[in-house]
């Protein structure tokens, strides 16, 4: 408010971006995940700021060993040598919430992760959602004015995610659900969870031994073809978004691993959202509407969300909709990206009172982050040309009922049938059956 007041707020932006990101590592775990949030919120905060939380990073040191293994012991009630025939000196990975260290089952032989929380982290967060609910009731009169909520309701979505994080039984819960969406799906690998050897604060699952996605050359140097493996992963990712209706919350690279057999690997399933039934439909109908560019129904997609409130008039968020779309899909789908509509889409957040929901936040960073990826191993990768012949097949081989009704939608515009549109529908879902009958990350060494 001083910068603005003495007229130096625009050049004195990326300094104060910094000091925020620097402030809310200080503060602590609580305060790094609202950041990490806050980084996917254009409706709370201005672009500028994003852009400086998107590199907040859930680094920290790792706390000792000793008190790590004891935690173990004491959530499984055994000691430590009569499951483990061996565990790692050093840990795997740290962050705010918990510590990663590999081990051998004494059992089996088999290489498994152990995931241990960090000790008293419990009451430091629910400490820190009651700081951040009292000030957010000092908020309520300027969120209702520009999101159409009280600010007290995004406190407790966060709040909501944050605590299932910390809940390491729901997390294993997650991985079984995982491993039954994708059982019958030769290109995913997700680890089994050992729930015997695990408990609220401690989870063991399998050891998974890939190549990070972010290394190209590994990659290639292991066989797999890159670009067949981006179809793997955008297909993947899209089939926990429209079909299964429960996707991976934070796909990031740490999170996300080439096999050498050409699948994809999954870890981290603390932080994943669902999508309801009329959710997924409703994206579908929103990339039906895009497809018709029917723009005032893509309005009305947003209220059906709950980016707007119901009642609300969507009349002038239609041009700046059509403005957003034509201008990135103008050059062609195939240059369409998500990280340009977002940038515009964040302006027009911003500038109405449009609140986007949790779960969806999580779609935004999950889709954003994993094009990142695409872009990381392949410059110009095209994430439509995947995206579209799989919503084709979706389209034309669900016997849903719901879905029938939106094949009916793109085929006719203005009461005429649309014989191009459906040739096009069968020539791309041709082209996905075609890709995915077997791994494409494997066809150059079938070649």
């Amino acid at each position: 408010m001083y910068d603005f007041l003495v007229g130096r707020d625009e050049e004195i932006v990326p300094f104060r971006a910094r000091q925020l990101r620097n402030l809310l590592c200080d503060l602590g775990p609580s305060f790094i995940k609202a950041g990490q949030v806050l980084a996917n919120r254009p409706d709370i905060i201005r672009e500028d700021y994003m852009n400086e939380l998107c590199i907040l990073q859930d680094d920290v040191p790792p706390f000792p060993n000793q008190v790590a293994f004891s935690i173990i012991e004491e959530e499984l009630g055994q000691p430590l040598e009569r499951l483990f025939s061996k565990i790692s000196s050093r840990t795997i990975a740290a962050a705010s919430l918990g510590q990663v260290y590999r081990a051998t089952l004494r059992e089996t032989g088999e290489d498994v992760a152990i995931k241990v929380q960090r000790p008293g982290i419990e009451p430091i967060i629910y400490r820190d959602l009651f700081l951040f609910r009292t000030l957010a009731s000092f908020l309520n009169g300027i969120s209702l004015q520009k999101l159409g909520c009280n600010a007290e309701l995004i406190v407790d979505e966060f709040g909501e995610k944050l605590l299932e994080e910390l809940d390491y039984t729901l997390e294993a819960t997650n991985i079984e659900d995982f491993l039954e969406n994708f059982k019958d799906d030769p290109t995913v690998k997700i680890p089994q969870v050992y729930k015997q050897f695990s408990g609220s604060r401690v989870l063991v699952m399998e050891w998974i031994d890939g190549i990070r996605c972010t290394d190209p050359q590994a990659i290639k140097e292991a066989g797999i073809d890159v670009e067949g493996f981006l179809t793997v992963g955008v297909s993947a990712a899209l089939r926990q978004l429209l079909e299964f209706g429960l996707f991976h919350g934070d796909p990031h690279p740490g999170n996300i691993f080439a096999m050498r057999d050409g699948r994809i690997a999954y870890v981290d399933f603390g932080n994943v959202a669902v999508l309801s039934q009329q959710n997924k439909q409703i994206l579908i109908d929103a990339v039906v509407h895009a497809v018709n560019e029917d723009y005032a129904e893509m309005a009305n997609d947003f209220t059906r969300l709950g980016f707007l409130s119901s009642g609300t008039d969507v009349s002038p968020i239609v041009p700046a909709l059509e403005a957003i779309w034509q201008n990135s899909s103008g050059k062609g789908l195939a240059d369409f990206n998500f990280r340009s509509v977002t940038g515009k889409f964040n302006q027009l957040v911003y500038n109405y009172p449009i609140r986007i929901p949790e779960r969806f936040s999580l779609v935004i960073r999950s889709l954003l982050t994993q094009e990142g990826i695409c872009f990381t191993l392949q410059p110009d990768f095209k994430f439509l040309e995947v995206a579209y012949p799989y919503v084709a097949k979706r389209l034309l081989t669900d016997p849903n009922p719901a879905l029938r009704e939106r094949l009916i939608q793109v085929l006719f515009k203005d009461g005429l049938f649309q014989w191009k549109r459906l040739e096009n529908l069968i020539v791309l879902a041709k082209e996905n059956v075609s890709k995915m009958s077997s791994n494409p990350a494997l066809k150059k060494n079938t070649t």
